[in-house]
């Protein structure tokens, strides 16, 4: 908003240019100097937000921040152009007082870039996060707080394997009915598939529009990992479409994807989405426009500023289904067809901008959830395409003369050194192929990237992970961050690919690092379990313990394994061939060349077992909480 209203003001350029070095950051190429800058707005105004609006010193130490400000004063805040002349008057003539506050602002901000270190209790922190999201549980429309909802998957994802392991089902029904909540709502574009930001409203029926690479992704290893649980085939449905939308519309020429599409088309924000009954019938005619309105709350008062934001919250489909005679399949096949014919008439709308660059970070996401998914939801289609991504990433998005990766990809530029949480997520993202494959070369590469991701930003004094690299810029301050906000901080996606690899491996390194990175942030764990709940998530894994598979067999049938156990959910197991851990001869097949199963706890294994079924049923009772 500031753009057009201030920035694009030829008052306010003049000003600027007279007195300023005005910069623009673009937060998904920099997020180092977001989080940064950020963490000062909150610290002096006690709140944040975009636009973020910073005035510093030549050396970079901020004296004075905010969010948006209008040209002039209104609403109760101040002008920019007022701020701007003010700022300009004070640093002519009292420029040492602000240096000096800049510096002594800088000095106390200090600790807020550090995690609290200290003895952290996961299984603790999980009973103490679980409380909080029951307590502030929507038992109407799912999710957790009120409106803004943000989908935030990462609590869906605690609450299933907390379901699991604690064993709870009210924690699951509490995940799933999130899940089907979302689902039904407008946030989801149930006409061309994908998923908004967040919903405006407490029920989910008003998005914010914007679709972001990083969100769907997410909802994609949610979506699988609920469908593994329950096997609702309307979880499947929606990893379908939200798949079907990116490879249809965000997949660049070079097989990576592209980051967003905007909320703003002709006319305003979310127009391009909006629907009249009248529209709906001129589309598909009388008779399945007249279903079609009313199934996804299509009328003539509208749901939103006179017109429709698709949505069936307050549709049951199997009663829908049954009063028109069809069963509830045969209504969701009617419903796909009639969406595929309104898709082709609102592709004629002037569509909405897409944000074209290709970040690593959303991307190595993206290659873990399609990988999750293909494998709960047996699609070694999506499975492939995960292979696609890593490969890209590792072919454009990675240096050549130094293998250094980097963060941004756009018109045939790579740029930027890579940030931790580029590490951490496409580890992840090896470690779910090798996990669907059991490809000893996606193992190989989840450790190289950790041993690269080690390093260069692990805190050798302090443990924890830095935001950004040794050999990156220098900054005013060296984040360790362990916030997980819409996406999963660098930290504790690192404690979850550590505890794995571990599992996999058997390097006592790993466990090591794990064991120093959670004693970086044991105080937060403690204090703030809902702030760095992938990280309480990790820590309780942790403490439960692993389960290890070793498939002792040829690679086709050691994948079809792979590929069974993918299906079922089993948050705390691990699976792996023979040679994963170095060693072929410590784990064979029988002396008649049958496979063996070798089901581990914690490294003590059980009697090889040659009869696969019964390695299921015993995989299917839960580890002791305690």
């Amino acid at each position: 908003m500031m753009a057009h209203e201030s920035f694009e003001d030829e008052t306010v350029a003049a000003i600027l240019n007279a007195h300023y070095v005005a910069i623009k950051v673009d937060r998904e190429e920099r997020p180092d100097i977001d989080h940064i800058y950020m963490t000062y707005c909150q610290a002096l105004q006690g709140e944040g937000g975009w636009p973020l609006t910073i005035i510093m010193t030549p050396d970079g130490h901020p004296f004075f921040a905010g969010t948006y400000f209008p040209k002039t004063p209104r609403y109760g805040r101040p002008g920019l152009i007022q701020i701007l002349q003010e700022i300009a008057r004070l640093w002519q003539t009292d420029r040492a007082r602000l240096e000096r506050a800049s510096r002594s602002m800088a000095e106390r901000m200090q600790p807020l870039f550090e995690g609290q270190a200290g003895e952290a209790r996961g299984r603790e922190a999980a009973d103490r996060a679980y409380e909080a999201l029951e307590a502030t549980f929507d038992t109407e429309y799912g999710g957790f707080g009120p409106a803004p909802k943000f989908p935030t998957f990462h609590r869906v994802q605690f609450l299933l394997r907390y379901a699991r392991l604690r064993p709870s089902e009210r924690a699951a029904a509490m995940a799933l009915s999130t899940l089907r909540a979302i689902q039904r709502g407008g946030i989801v574009d149930h006409v061309g598939g994908g998923m908004a930001r967040y919903s405006t409203d407490p029920f989910w029926r008003v998005p914010h529009f914007e679709k972001m690479l990083y969100d769907n992704a997410l909802a994609l290893a949610a979506y699988a990992d609920a469908y593994a649980h329950a096997k609702d085939p309307a979880f499947l449905r929606f990893v379908r479409q939200t798949v079907a939308f990116f490879e249809r519309e965000m997949r660049s020429p070079e097989g990576l994807y592209y980051s967003a599409v905007d909320a703003d088309s002709s006319g305003g924000e979310g127009r391009f989405y909006f629907w009249r009954p009248e529209d709906v019938i001129a589309a598909l005619g009388p008779e399945d426009g007249e279903l079609y309105n009313a199934f996804y709350d299509i009328t003539e008062a509208g749901n939103f500023e006179g017109a429709n934001v698709p949505n069936y919250i307050d549709q049951d489909p199997a009663a829908f289904a049954a009063s028109r005679g069809m069963t509830e399949e045969e209504l969701w096949q009617k419903l796909d067809a009639l969406n595929e014919k309104l898709r082709a008439v609102r592709d004629a709308r002037e569509r909405p901008a897409i944000d074209d660059k290709c970040l690593t970070a959303w991307n190595a996401l993206m290659a873990y959830g399609l990988a999750r998914a293909g494998l709960a939801c047996k699609e070694t289609a999506w499975v492939d395409r995960a292979r696609e991504v890593v490969a890209a990433i590792e072919r454009i998005l990675m240096r050549a003369d130094d293998g250094r990766l980097l963060a941004r990809y756009r018109d045939g530029e790579a740029g930027i050194f890579a940030y931790a949480d580029d590490h951490a997520y496409l580890v992840a993202a090896y470690l779910e192929l090798y996990r669907a494959t059991l490809d000893r070369a996606y193992l190989d590469r989840a450790r190289h990237w950790q041993a690269v991701q080690d390093a260069l930003f692990w805190d050798k004094a302090q443990g924890g992970y830095t935001f950004y690299g040794r050999d990156a810029e220098s900054l005013i301050a060296v984040p360790k961050p362990v916030y997980d906000g819409a996406m999963p901080s660098a930290n504790s996606q690192s404690a979850h690919n550590l505890w794995i690899l571990h599992a996999l491996t058997g390097d006592a390194e790993y466990a090591d690092r794990l064991d120093g990175l959670v004693r970086a942030f044991g105080g937060d764990i403690a204090s703030a379990p809902m702030d760095c709940l992938w990280l309480v998530t990790a820590a309780m894994m942790s403490e439960v313990g692993s389960t290890e598979i070793v498939i002792a067999a040829p690679q086709e049938e050691a994948a079809l394994r792979a590929r069974e156990l993918g299906a079922m959910e089993l948050p705390e197991a691990v699976w792996l061939t023979s040679d994963a851990r170095g060693d072929v001869a410590m784990y064979p097949m029988a002396g008649d060349g049958t496979p063996q199963y070798f089901v581990c706890r914690g490294f003590r294994c059980d009697r090889p077992e040659t009869n696969w079924k019964v390695v299921v049923e015993g995989l299917r009772q839960p580890p002791a909480w305690n």
